[in-house]
């Protein structure tokens, strides 16, 4: 009878232990994702430092559609060491026509967010998207409107004009549907709030490995987790960057 408890002791004991392995796990895969940000944050200031200004959220070509051009992924690649990867790219070629179509089934781990996994796809996907801004315009909006984000397709942004504050304004969320090349411009790369709830909603924000919060990068390199149940205003003021609201908690 010895060995009939302690087989529902181990039983037990598992049924204990799994929730906690499956706690760790997703803990590990949350610091990861995190790290995966925080990587995107340090490219972006070094991107920073040394032409003046953030990258596009296309890389601009009047020839092709934003859909078509190569999204602000590529400009970071020499920033998050792969440099080689993007000396092999034709820039001023559509993201999948010419030596761009095999780089960019490239897998790069920086992209991946481990609570989604790596995908089966031909290209290498993104699972992070850079903020546009508020509303479905928000990609094509100036510099100077009310509306828009760090990203926009031509927009060119400097820190200086970032006037809500760095700190107060986002710069790379988790997405967590849409998924797209990580090479490509637009919707694959490039997210705005059009429709709430804005969080796990239709625009596909939102971490893939848990609903109530998302990971999101701040504009001065900083990543936090923010609340699925966080005020849709204050979201939408995160969102852009001289939309003159005063931020309270997040």
């Amino acid at each position: 009878s010895s060995s009939v408890s302690s087989a529902a002791t181990v039983g037990v004991l598992t049924a204990l232990l799994l929730p906690a392995v499956q706690q760790a796990r997703h803990a590990a895969r949350r610091a990861q994702s995190k790290n995966n940000l925080k990587q995107m944050g340090l490219a972006m200031h070094n991107y920073y430092d040394t032409f003046r200004e953030l990258p596009r959220g296309t890389v601009p070509n009047e020839k092709l559609k934003p859909e078509q051009r190569l999204a602000w992924t590529y400009s970071i690649l020499p920033f998050i060491a792969q440099a080689a990867l993007y000396e092999g790219m034709d820039k001023d070629a559509a993201w999948n026509k010419g030596p761009n179509q095999a780089m960019s089934e490239v897998h790069i781990p920086v992209f991946i967010n481990p609570n989604q996994g790596d995908d089966p796809g031909r290209y290498g996907q993104t699972h992070y998207a850079g903020i546009a801004g508020v509303g479905k315009d928000a990609p094509k909006l100036g510099v100077n409107d009310k509306g828009a984000g760090m990203f926009g397709y031509d927009r060119k942004v400097t820190f200086r004009d970032v006037t809500d504050g760095l700190s107060n304004t986002m710069m790379i969320t988790e997405i967590n549907d849409n998924y797209g090349p990580w090479s490509q411009g637009g919707k694959s790369t490039l997210r705005s709030l059009t429709k709430k709830p804005y969080i796990n909603g239709p625009d596909g924000i939102g971490s893939p490995g848990q609903r109530d919060t998302v990971e999101v990068l701040l504009g001065d390199g900083s990543v936090r987790s923010i609340s699925e149940n966080v005020d849709p205003e204050v979201f939408e003021a995160m969102s852009t960057i001289r939309g003159g609201e005063v931020i309270g908690d997040f």
